[in-house]
């Protein structure tokens, strides 16, 4: 299994090489176009939606990516506390403001689990590589 941790900065963040840094991994590790652009919007989206909806700065969060025969994993972990999601079985409406990154990941990923870790908020996104 070959794997990426990344400790995430503003610099990072800012200059957009967190998508650069996904793309060259996914690459590197033969993953087909669609599923990278899937992970690496997923990822995005998640890690947005830290920024939005916690106190969490981006130096805080920790972005760790999986990629064997069969399976890209995300693990991405942060420290803020950790609330219960609702699950989402439906696309928010286009007026809606709120719900459509969590609604892209559940029909993107075959798999997410969003629970409490020892530091806070643990995320995980899975995809069967096809």
């Amino acid at each position: 299994m070959n794997s990426l941790k990344l400790n995430l900065s503003q610099c990072v963040w800012n200059s957009n090489l967190l998508c650069k840094e996904l793309e060259q991994f996914l690459e590197q590790n033969s993953v087909q176009s669609q599923q990278k652009f899937k992970v690496i919007t997923c990822v995005m989206e998640a890690l947005s939606n830290v920024l939005e909806h916690t106190n969490s700065q981006i130096e805080e969060v920790i972005v760790i990516l999986h990629c064997n025969n069969d399976r890209i994993t995300v693990d991405l972990l942060d420290n803020s506390p950790y609330t219960p999601l609702d699950d989402q079985i439906s696309c928010p409406s286009p007026l809606s403001l709120s719900g459509r990154g969590l609604w892209i990941m559940q029909n993107w990923m075959d798999q997410v689990r969003y629970q409490s870790s020892v530091a806070g908020t643990h995320l995980r996104l899975s995809l069967l590589r096809s």
